[in-house]
Protein backbone atom coordinates (compact mmCIF):
# COMPACT_ATOMS: atom_id res chain seq x y z
CA UNK A 1 0.00 0.00 0.00
CA UNK A 2 1.10 3.47 -0.72
CA UNK A 3 0.26 7.02 1.23
CA UNK A 4 0.60 9.84 -1.09
CA UNK A 5 1.93 13.20 0.00
CA UNK A 6 3.04 15.99 -2.12
CA UNK A 7 2.86 19.49 -2.70
CA UNK A 8 -1.39 20.34 -2.94
CA UNK A 9 -1.20 17.99 0.58
CA UNK A 10 1.34 21.29 1.79
CA UNK A 11 -1.04 23.68 0.12
CA UNK A 12 -4.12 22.78 1.66
CA UNK A 13 -2.26 22.30 5.19
CA UNK A 14 -1.27 26.26 4.78
CA UNK A 15 -4.79 27.30 3.67
CA UNK A 16 -5.80 25.59 6.84
CA UNK A 17 -3.41 27.30 8.84
CA UNK A 18 -5.09 30.83 7.81
CA UNK A 19 -8.39 30.34 8.10
CA UNK A 20 -7.59 28.97 11.63
CA UNK A 21 -5.64 32.20 12.43
CA UNK A 22 -8.49 33.90 10.68
CA UNK A 23 -11.32 33.01 12.73
CA UNK A 24 -9.22 33.18 15.80
CA UNK A 25 -9.12 36.75 15.32
CA UNK A 26 -12.66 36.61 14.78
CA UNK A 27 -13.60 34.99 18.08
CA UNK A 28 -11.22 37.69 19.59
CA UNK A 29 -12.84 40.64 17.68
CA UNK A 30 -16.58 39.35 18.58
CA UNK A 31 -16.01 38.34 22.56
CA UNK A 32 -14.42 42.10 22.88
CA UNK A 33 -17.98 43.14 21.53
CA UNK A 34 -20.06 41.76 24.26
CA UNK A 35 -17.64 41.55 27.16
CA UNK A 36 -19.26 43.26 30.49
CA UNK A 37 -17.19 46.16 31.60
CA UNK A 38 -16.13 46.68 35.52
CA UNK A 39 -16.92 49.61 37.70
CA UNK A 40 -14.49 52.55 36.77
CA UNK A 41 -13.24 52.65 40.71
CA UNK A 42 -13.78 51.10 44.15
CA UNK A 43 -15.64 54.56 44.75
CA UNK A 44 -17.98 55.12 41.99
CA UNK A 45 -21.13 54.11 41.50
CA UNK A 46 -21.25 51.41 38.40
CA UNK A 47 -24.17 52.71 35.61
CA UNK A 48 -25.68 49.41 34.12
CA UNK A 49 -26.72 49.76 30.40
CA UNK A 50 -30.70 48.24 29.49
CA UNK A 51 -29.21 44.79 28.72
CA UNK A 52 -28.01 44.22 32.61
CA UNK A 53 -31.71 44.61 34.07
CA UNK A 54 -34.21 42.65 32.60
CA UNK A 55 -38.31 43.29 33.17
CA UNK A 56 -39.13 42.00 36.67
CA UNK A 57 -41.99 39.93 35.50
CA UNK A 58 -42.03 38.00 39.01
CA UNK A 59 -43.28 41.54 40.79
CA UNK A 60 -45.87 42.34 37.94
CA UNK A 61 -47.41 38.93 38.36
CA UNK A 62 -47.61 39.52 42.06
CA UNK A 63 -49.46 42.49 41.70
CA UNK A 64 -51.73 41.25 39.02
CA UNK A 65 -52.13 38.23 40.78
CA UNK A 66 -55.66 37.09 41.76
CA UNK A 67 -56.45 39.03 44.72
CA UNK A 68 -58.68 37.92 47.30
CA UNK A 69 -62.00 39.41 48.83
CA UNK A 70 -59.71 41.55 51.18
CA UNK A 71 -63.23 43.65 52.02
CA UNK A 72 -64.09 41.01 55.23
CA UNK A 73 -61.39 40.73 58.31
CA UNK A 74 -59.65 37.68 58.06
CA UNK A 75 -59.59 35.23 60.84
CA UNK A 76 -56.19 33.10 61.28
CA UNK A 77 -57.63 30.11 60.10
CA UNK A 78 -58.46 32.45 56.76
CA UNK A 79 -54.88 33.78 56.66
CA UNK A 80 -53.44 30.16 56.97
CA UNK A 81 -54.96 29.46 53.76
CA UNK A 82 -54.33 32.67 51.99
CA UNK A 83 -50.61 31.80 52.95
CA UNK A 84 -50.37 28.37 51.85
CA UNK A 85 -52.15 29.66 48.56
CA UNK A 86 -49.36 32.47 48.39
CA UNK A 87 -46.27 31.41 50.11
CA UNK A 88 -42.98 31.18 47.54
CA UNK A 89 -41.39 29.20 50.31
CA UNK A 90 -43.79 26.47 49.41
CA UNK A 91 -44.08 26.93 45.94
CA UNK A 92 -40.14 26.46 46.05
CA UNK A 93 -40.58 23.19 48.36
CA UNK A 94 -43.32 21.29 46.34
CA UNK A 95 -41.07 22.16 42.61
CA UNK A 96 -38.25 20.45 44.52
CA UNK A 97 -40.20 17.55 45.82
CA UNK A 98 -41.76 16.72 42.07
CA UNK A 99 -37.79 17.48 40.97
CA UNK A 100 -37.44 14.75 43.19
CA UNK A 101 -40.02 12.34 41.98
CA UNK A 102 -38.65 12.63 38.11
CA UNK A 103 -35.42 11.18 39.52
CA UNK A 104 -37.06 7.85 40.69
CA UNK A 105 -38.34 7.63 37.54
CA UNK A 106 -34.80 8.48 35.86
CA UNK A 107 -33.37 5.68 38.61
CA UNK A 108 -36.54 2.87 37.41
CA UNK A 109 -34.93 3.23 33.41
CA UNK A 110 -32.06 1.15 34.79
CA UNK A 111 -34.46 -1.87 34.68
CA UNK A 112 -35.41 -1.10 31.39
CA UNK A 113 -33.07 -1.82 28.05
CA UNK A 114 -31.37 1.24 26.12
CA UNK A 115 -32.19 1.13 22.46
CA UNK A 116 -29.95 3.51 20.37
CA UNK A 117 -30.41 4.33 16.60
CA UNK A 118 -27.22 5.37 15.11
CA UNK A 119 -26.70 6.37 11.47
CA UNK A 120 -23.04 6.57 9.67
CA UNK A 121 -21.28 6.76 6.35
CA UNK A 122 -17.80 5.60 5.70
CA UNK A 123 -14.88 5.57 3.15
CA UNK A 124 -13.09 2.82 2.29
CA UNK A 125 -9.91 2.84 0.06
CA UNK A 126 -7.55 0.23 -1.22
CA UNK A 127 -4.33 1.08 -2.97
CA UNK A 128 -2.73 -2.41 -4.92
CA UNK A 129 0.30 -2.81 -6.96
CA UNK A 130 -0.12 -3.15 -9.78
CA UNK A 131 -2.93 0.37 -9.77
CA UNK A 132 -5.51 -1.65 -11.93
CA UNK A 133 -6.26 -3.38 -8.52
CA UNK A 134 -7.23 -0.29 -6.60
CA UNK A 135 -10.63 -0.09 -5.37
CA UNK A 136 -12.36 2.74 -3.27
CA UNK A 137 -16.22 2.65 -1.94
CA UNK A 138 -18.94 4.64 0.15
CA UNK A 139 -20.49 2.46 3.20
CA UNK A 140 -23.60 3.66 4.89
CA UNK A 141 -26.83 3.04 6.48
CA UNK A 142 -28.89 2.98 9.88
CA UNK A 143 -28.86 0.66 12.61
CA UNK A 144 -29.96 -0.09 15.84
CA UNK A 145 -27.97 -1.19 19.17
CA UNK A 146 -29.76 -2.44 22.04
CA UNK A 147 -27.90 -2.81 25.54
CA UNK A 148 -29.82 -4.27 28.50
CA UNK A 149 -28.24 -4.44 31.98
CA UNK A 150 -30.32 -8.29 33.21
CA UNK A 151 -28.96 -8.08 36.49
CA UNK A 152 -25.89 -6.80 38.61
CA UNK A 153 -24.47 -9.17 41.25
CA UNK A 154 -24.27 -6.53 43.41
CA UNK A 155 -27.97 -4.95 44.09
CA UNK A 156 -26.33 -1.53 42.58
CA UNK A 157 -29.78 -1.06 40.32
CA UNK A 158 -32.25 -1.73 43.11
CA UNK A 159 -29.83 0.41 45.70
CA UNK A 160 -30.24 3.15 42.86
CA UNK A 161 -33.85 2.88 42.64
CA UNK A 162 -33.84 3.08 46.37
CA UNK A 163 -31.67 6.42 47.01
CA UNK A 164 -33.88 8.15 44.54
CA UNK A 165 -36.94 7.09 46.64
CA UNK A 166 -35.74 7.90 49.47
CA UNK A 167 -34.85 11.45 48.37
CA UNK A 168 -37.91 11.71 47.17
CA UNK A 169 -39.88 10.62 50.80
CA UNK A 170 -36.73 13.56 52.21
CA UNK A 171 -37.99 16.27 49.71
CA UNK A 172 -41.67 15.69 50.49
CA UNK A 173 -41.21 15.69 54.26
CA UNK A 174 -39.46 19.02 53.61
CA UNK A 175 -41.87 19.74 51.87
CA UNK A 176 -44.21 19.56 54.68
CA UNK A 177 -42.03 21.21 56.86
CA UNK A 178 -42.06 24.09 54.89
CA UNK A 179 -45.73 24.17 55.02
CA UNK A 180 -45.42 24.72 58.84
CA UNK A 181 -43.19 27.35 58.64
CA UNK A 182 -45.50 29.19 56.97
CA UNK A 183 -47.84 28.26 59.32
CA UNK A 184 -46.14 29.24 62.43
CA UNK A 185 -44.97 32.75 60.10
CA UNK A 186 -48.33 33.29 59.71
CA UNK A 187 -49.65 32.83 63.24
CA UNK A 188 -46.51 35.36 64.85
CA UNK A 189 -47.46 37.37 62.59
CA UNK A 190 -51.43 37.31 63.33
CA UNK A 191 -50.60 37.69 67.05
CA UNK A 192 -48.46 40.68 66.99
CA UNK A 193 -50.86 42.31 64.51
CA UNK A 194 -53.69 41.71 67.21
CA UNK A 195 -51.37 42.53 70.30
CA UNK A 196 -50.29 45.63 68.36
CA UNK A 197 -53.71 46.85 68.29
CA UNK A 198 -54.40 46.05 71.60
CA UNK A 199 -51.13 48.65 72.02
CA UNK A 200 -53.01 51.40 70.59
CA UNK A 201 -55.74 50.99 73.05
CA UNK A 202 -54.22 50.33 75.84
CA UNK A 203 -52.00 53.33 75.09
CA UNK A 204 -55.34 55.84 74.13
CA UNK A 205 -56.76 54.88 77.47
CA UNK A 206 -53.24 55.84 79.25
CA UNK A 207 -54.09 58.68 77.06
CA UNK A 208 -57.48 59.75 78.83
CA UNK A 209 -56.21 58.61 81.99
CA UNK A 210 -53.29 61.16 81.95
CA UNK A 211 -56.08 63.63 80.65
CA UNK A 212 -58.08 63.31 83.67
CA UNK A 213 -55.33 63.65 86.34
CA UNK A 214 -54.25 66.74 84.70
CA UNK A 215 -57.69 68.17 84.50
CA UNK A 216 -58.08 67.63 88.09
CA UNK A 217 -54.27 68.83 88.94
CA UNK A 218 -55.35 72.32 86.75
CA UNK A 219 -58.85 72.27 88.73
CA UNK A 220 -56.81 72.36 92.01
CA UNK A 221 -54.67 74.96 90.88
CA UNK A 222 -57.54 77.02 89.90
CA UNK A 223 -59.03 76.70 93.33
CA UNK A 224 -55.81 77.36 94.97
CA UNK A 225 -55.38 74.43 96.57
CA UNK A 226 -52.96 72.97 94.49
CA UNK A 227 -49.47 74.40 93.05
CA UNK A 228 -47.97 75.08 89.18
CA UNK A 229 -45.73 72.33 89.86
CA UNK A 230 -48.48 69.51 90.12
CA UNK A 231 -49.69 70.94 86.79
CA UNK A 232 -46.36 70.66 85.07
CA UNK A 233 -46.06 66.99 86.62
CA UNK A 234 -48.96 65.87 85.43
CA UNK A 235 -48.42 67.63 81.59
CA UNK A 236 -45.47 65.56 81.90
CA UNK A 237 -46.90 62.35 81.96
CA UNK A 238 -49.93 63.37 79.57
CA UNK A 239 -47.12 63.93 77.45
CA UNK A 240 -45.27 61.00 77.75
CA UNK A 241 -48.27 59.00 77.21
CA UNK A 242 -49.11 60.66 73.89
CA UNK A 243 -45.62 59.63 73.23
CA UNK A 244 -46.26 56.39 74.03
CA UNK A 245 -49.42 56.10 71.88
CA UNK A 246 -47.49 57.50 68.47
CA UNK A 247 -45.36 54.44 69.36
CA UNK A 248 -47.72 51.97 70.17
CA UNK A 249 -49.37 53.03 66.04
CA UNK A 250 -45.88 52.83 64.60
CA UNK A 251 -45.81 49.55 66.03
CA UNK A 252 -49.52 48.48 64.72
CA UNK A 253 -48.30 49.64 61.27
CA UNK A 254 -45.07 48.02 61.35
CA UNK A 255 -46.95 44.42 62.51
CA UNK A 256 -49.82 45.14 59.24
CA UNK A 257 -46.97 45.27 56.86
CA UNK A 258 -45.50 42.32 58.44
CA UNK A 259 -48.88 40.05 58.55
CA UNK A 260 -49.70 41.16 54.83
CA UNK A 261 -45.93 39.88 54.06
CA UNK A 262 -46.42 36.55 55.98
CA UNK A 263 -49.64 35.80 53.62
CA UNK A 264 -47.01 36.27 50.77
CA UNK A 265 -48.43 39.62 49.15
CA UNK A 266 -47.41 43.07 48.83
CA UNK A 267 -46.84 45.10 52.33
CA UNK A 268 -49.29 47.70 50.72
CA UNK A 269 -52.30 45.16 50.37
CA UNK A 270 -54.91 46.56 53.04
CA UNK A 271 -56.21 43.57 55.07
CA UNK A 272 -58.19 43.46 58.35
CA UNK A 273 -57.98 40.96 60.88
CA UNK A 274 -60.62 39.21 62.72
CA UNK A 275 -59.36 38.95 66.71
CA UNK A 276 -58.75 35.78 68.53
CA UNK A 277 -61.46 34.06 70.72
CA UNK A 278 -61.61 35.14 74.16
CA UNK A 279 -60.97 31.83 75.20
CA UNK A 280 -57.20 31.29 76.38
CA UNK A 281 -55.50 27.99 75.94
CA UNK A 282 -54.85 26.29 79.09
CA UNK A 283 -51.72 24.72 80.69
CA UNK A 284 -50.55 21.37 80.08
CA UNK A 285 -49.36 18.91 83.06
CA UNK A 286 -46.27 17.61 83.64
CA UNK A 287 -47.27 13.98 82.58
CA UNK A 288 -47.45 15.37 78.63
CA UNK A 289 -44.03 16.40 78.69
CA UNK A 290 -42.68 12.81 77.71
CA UNK A 291 -45.27 11.92 74.82
CA UNK A 292 -44.68 15.56 73.48
CA UNK A 293 -41.06 14.76 73.13
CA UNK A 294 -42.44 11.66 71.45
CA UNK A 295 -44.22 12.69 68.94
CA UNK A 296 -42.30 15.17 68.20
CA UNK A 297 -39.19 12.90 67.23
CA UNK A 298 -41.88 10.82 65.41
CA UNK A 299 -43.44 13.08 63.39
CA UNK A 300 -41.49 16.32 63.33
CA UNK A 301 -41.04 16.78 59.50
CA UNK A 302 -37.43 17.88 59.58
CA UNK A 303 -36.48 14.66 61.41
CA UNK A 304 -38.41 12.59 59.07
CA UNK A 305 -36.49 14.04 55.84
CA UNK A 306 -33.21 13.03 58.12
CA UNK A 307 -34.14 9.76 58.61
CA UNK A 308 -35.35 9.31 54.83
CA UNK A 309 -31.73 10.88 53.84
CA UNK A 310 -30.19 7.98 56.12
CA UNK A 311 -31.82 5.75 54.08
CA UNK A 312 -30.45 6.92 50.86
CA UNK A 313 -26.86 7.68 51.88
CA UNK A 314 -27.32 3.61 53.11
CA UNK A 315 -28.24 2.69 49.50
CA UNK A 316 -25.91 4.75 48.22
CA UNK A 317 -23.15 2.37 49.61
CA UNK A 318 -24.46 -0.43 47.65
CA UNK A 319 -24.86 2.06 44.54
CA UNK A 320 -20.94 2.72 45.15
CA UNK A 321 -19.78 -0.71 46.01
CA UNK A 322 -22.04 -2.07 42.99
CA UNK A 323 -19.22 -2.21 40.27
CA UNK A 324 -17.07 -4.71 42.41
CA UNK A 325 -19.63 -7.37 41.42
CA UNK A 326 -19.86 -8.57 37.77
CA UNK A 327 -23.06 -7.32 35.43
CA UNK A 328 -24.82 -9.74 33.13
CA UNK A 329 -25.86 -7.50 29.96
CA UNK A 330 -27.97 -8.72 26.69
CA UNK A 331 -26.95 -7.48 23.75
CA UNK A 332 -28.07 -6.84 20.17
CA UNK A 333 -27.56 -4.84 16.60
CA UNK A 334 -29.17 -4.69 13.67
CA UNK A 335 -27.82 -2.73 10.82
CA UNK A 336 -28.31 -1.80 7.08
CA UNK A 337 -24.91 -1.88 4.75
CA UNK A 338 -24.86 0.41 1.67
CA UNK A 339 -22.16 0.09 -0.60
CA UNK A 340 -21.23 2.54 -3.17
CA UNK A 341 -17.84 1.95 -5.47
CA UNK A 342 -16.30 5.10 -6.03
CA UNK A 343 -13.71 3.59 -8.39
CA UNK A 344 -11.72 -0.06 -8.91
CA UNK A 345 -11.17 -1.84 -12.35
CA UNK A 346 -13.83 -2.12 -14.93
CA UNK A 347 -16.91 -3.78 -14.59
CA UNK A 348 -17.04 -3.38 -10.37
CA UNK A 349 -18.42 -0.15 -10.48
CA UNK A 350 -21.96 0.83 -9.56
CA UNK A 351 -23.95 0.15 -7.03
CA UNK A 352 -24.03 -2.90 -5.07
CA UNK A 353 -26.64 -5.01 -3.22
CA UNK A 354 -27.74 -3.23 0.35
CA UNK A 355 -26.82 -5.99 2.84
CA UNK A 356 -28.45 -6.61 6.27
CA UNK A 357 -26.24 -7.14 9.52
CA UNK A 358 -27.18 -8.15 12.96
CA UNK A 359 -26.15 -9.59 16.11
CA UNK A 360 -26.94 -10.69 19.63
CA UNK A 361 -25.43 -12.20 22.72
CA UNK A 362 -24.99 -11.94 26.35
CA UNK A 363 -21.83 -10.47 28.03
CA UNK A 364 -20.94 -10.67 31.31
CA UNK A 365 -18.73 -7.79 31.85
CA UNK A 366 -16.59 -6.84 35.86
CA UNK A 367 -14.10 -4.38 36.34
CA UNK A 368 -11.25 -5.82 37.23
CA UNK A 369 -9.19 -3.32 38.07
CA UNK A 370 -10.32 0.64 37.80
CA UNK A 371 -7.48 2.26 40.06
CA UNK A 372 -8.96 1.64 43.43
CA UNK A 373 -11.99 4.51 42.55
CA UNK A 374 -14.96 1.94 42.73
CA UNK A 375 -13.32 1.30 46.44
CA UNK A 376 -12.70 5.03 47.33
CA UNK A 377 -16.39 6.10 46.47
CA UNK A 378 -17.29 3.43 48.41
CA UNK A 379 -15.76 4.78 51.45
CA UNK A 380 -16.70 8.39 50.58
CA UNK A 381 -19.86 6.65 50.73
CA UNK A 382 -19.52 4.97 54.39
CA UNK A 383 -18.61 8.28 55.31
CA UNK A 384 -21.45 10.26 54.47
CA UNK A 385 -23.62 8.06 55.68
CA UNK A 386 -22.14 8.05 58.74
CA UNK A 387 -22.52 12.01 58.52
CA UNK A 388 -26.10 11.55 58.03
CA UNK A 389 -26.70 9.21 60.96
CA UNK A 390 -24.96 11.89 63.40
CA UNK A 391 -27.16 14.45 62.15
CA UNK A 392 -30.12 12.68 63.21
CA UNK A 393 -29.01 11.78 66.29
CA UNK A 394 -28.04 15.77 66.88
CA UNK A 395 -31.21 16.51 65.09
CA UNK A 396 -33.34 14.45 67.75
CA UNK A 397 -31.49 15.69 70.77
CA UNK A 398 -32.05 19.58 69.27
CA UNK A 399 -35.64 18.58 69.32
CA UNK A 400 -35.95 16.99 72.39
CA UNK A 401 -34.22 20.27 74.18
CA UNK A 402 -36.79 22.56 71.88
CA UNK A 403 -39.89 20.75 73.06
CA UNK A 404 -38.17 21.15 76.72
CA UNK A 405 -37.71 24.49 76.31
CA UNK A 406 -41.02 26.09 73.98
CA UNK A 407 -42.74 23.78 77.18
CA UNK A 408 -41.42 25.81 79.82
CA UNK A 409 -42.01 29.12 77.91
CA UNK A 410 -45.41 28.08 77.30
CA UNK A 411 -45.94 27.23 81.02
CA UNK A 412 -44.42 30.26 82.05
CA UNK A 413 -46.39 32.49 79.49
CA UNK A 414 -49.83 31.38 80.97
CA UNK A 415 -48.77 31.82 84.61
CA UNK A 416 -47.72 35.46 83.87
CA UNK A 417 -51.04 36.23 82.11
CA UNK A 418 -52.46 35.21 85.20
CA UNK A 419 -50.48 37.45 87.56
CA UNK A 420 -50.75 40.05 84.60
CA UNK A 421 -54.83 40.00 84.52
CA UNK A 422 -55.05 40.49 88.27
CA UNK A 423 -52.10 43.16 88.24
CA UNK A 424 -54.14 45.39 85.76
CA UNK A 425 -57.12 44.63 87.48
CA UNK A 426 -55.23 45.97 90.97
CA UNK A 427 -53.84 48.99 89.20
CA UNK A 428 -57.19 50.21 87.91
CA UNK A 429 -58.75 49.83 91.36
CA UNK A 430 -56.33 51.75 92.38
CA UNK A 431 -55.45 54.72 90.14
CA UNK A 432 -59.08 55.44 90.65
CA UNK A 433 -59.24 55.54 93.95
CA UNK A 434 -55.81 57.95 93.96
CA UNK A 435 -57.64 60.32 90.97
CA UNK A 436 -60.63 60.42 92.88
CA UNK A 437 -58.55 60.74 96.47
CA UNK A 438 -56.38 63.73 94.91
CA UNK A 439 -59.10 65.56 94.04
CA UNK A 440 -60.37 65.17 97.90
CA UNK A 441 -56.66 66.47 99.10
CA UNK A 442 -56.53 63.32 100.76
CA UNK A 443 -53.58 62.37 98.24
CA UNK A 444 -50.51 63.53 96.45
CA UNK A 445 -49.39 64.67 92.78
CA UNK A 446 -46.96 61.79 93.27
CA UNK A 447 -49.32 59.34 94.35
CA UNK A 448 -51.62 59.87 91.87
CA UNK A 449 -48.95 59.78 88.87
CA UNK A 450 -47.22 56.75 90.46
CA UNK A 451 -50.74 54.72 90.33
CA UNK A 452 -51.02 56.09 86.52
CA UNK A 453 -48.01 54.77 85.89
CA UNK A 454 -48.90 51.22 87.29
CA UNK A 455 -51.68 51.19 85.66
CA UNK A 456 -49.95 51.46 82.04
CA UNK A 457 -47.38 49.37 82.78
CA UNK A 458 -50.36 46.57 83.82
CA UNK A 459 -52.14 46.97 80.84
CA UNK A 460 -49.07 46.69 78.38
CA UNK A 461 -47.78 43.76 80.73
CA UNK A 462 -51.36 42.12 80.49
CA UNK A 463 -51.30 42.65 76.49
CA UNK A 464 -47.76 41.37 76.11
CA UNK A 465 -48.44 38.41 78.57
CA UNK A 466 -51.78 37.71 76.34
CA UNK A 467 -49.60 37.79 73.19
CA UNK A 468 -47.01 35.43 74.94
CA UNK A 469 -49.42 32.80 75.66
CA UNK A 470 -50.95 32.50 72.20
CA UNK A 471 -46.88 32.98 70.46
CA UNK A 472 -45.49 30.50 73.14
CA UNK A 473 -48.39 27.77 72.27
CA UNK A 474 -47.64 27.92 68.62
CA UNK A 475 -44.16 27.58 68.59
CA UNK A 476 -44.77 24.54 71.25
CA UNK A 477 -47.18 22.84 68.07
CA UNK A 478 -44.40 23.51 65.73
CA UNK A 479 -41.63 22.43 67.64
CA UNK A 480 -43.98 19.14 67.91
CA UNK A 481 -44.79 18.84 64.74
CA UNK A 482 -48.45 19.60 65.07
CA UNK A 483 -49.06 22.91 63.43
CA UNK A 484 -52.07 22.96 60.89
CA UNK A 485 -54.57 25.56 59.30
CA UNK A 486 -56.61 26.33 61.67
CA UNK A 487 -57.24 28.70 64.41
CA UNK A 488 -57.21 26.74 67.33
CA UNK A 489 -54.02 24.60 67.78
CA UNK A 490 -54.11 21.58 69.75
CA UNK A 491 -51.13 20.10 71.45
CA UNK A 492 -50.90 16.55 73.34
CA UNK A 493 -53.07 14.14 73.85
Amino acid sequence: MRIHAGENTRIVVKRAGIAAALTFGLGLALAGCVSAPAPASRTSVWSPPAAAQRTDQTWRDLRAARRPDLKQPLSLAALSDLALQNAPSTRQAWAQARAASAQVDQANGYFLPTLTATAGITRRGIEAQPDSFDQGSMVYGPGLQLNYLVINFGGGRSAAVEQAMQTVYAANFTFNGAIQDVLLAVAMAYYDRVSAESEVTAAETSVNDAKQALDAAKARNDAGLGTQLDVLQTQSSYDEALFNLAGARGHLRTAQGSLVQSVGLPSDTPLAVVAPVADMPDALTQTNLTSLIESAIRQRPDIAALRATVAAREAAVRVAAAPLWPSLYLNGSLAQENYAELGGTPGNQGLQDNDWAYSAGVSLQWTVFDGFQTRSAKRAALAQAEAARAQLQSAELAVSAEVWKRHADYETAVQRYSFATSFESSGSAAYNLALNMYRSGLKTILDLLNAEQQLAQARSQRIAARQAVFTTLATLAHAVGVMEPGGRIEVGE
